[in-house]
Order: C-alpha cells, then structure tokens, then sequence
C-alpha cells in the first residue's frame, strides 16, 4: 500500500514539474527553497492564476 501511494506521488510530481516547464519556469526556479519561492515565483503564478480567471471570465461571456 505504501509504495502504491509513493508511486503515485512521484507520477504527480512529474506531471506538476512537466507543466511548470511546460508553462516556462526553469529547473533552477523549480528547485528553489520555498523563501526563493515567496520571493520571486509566486508573482509568476499569480499571474497565472489571474489569466485563467480572465480567460474562463471571457468563456463565460462577462
């Protein structure tokens, strides 16, 4: 059961680390401690955010 869990963990953790490159963020930002992340890329995904909210704003016809 456990190695059934850690499995899947490494599969999510592949799938997030494929779209944050994917998405442009460089495998130096994504191995950054979390107060790099505060720092710097949580505008990033701020921003992301804000788009998608835009976008599914425009799908919605407001």
């Amino acid at each position: 059961m456990i190695k059934h869990y850690d499995y899947g963990q490494a599969q999510t953790n592949g799938v997030l680390r494929g779209m944050a490159l994917e998405r442009g963020l460089s495998e130096q930002e994504l191995d950054a401690s979390p107060g790099e992340y505060e720092d710097r890329l949580q505008a990033i995904t701020e921003q992301w955010y804000q788009n998608g909210m835009g976008a599914a704003a425009k799908s919605m016809g407001q």
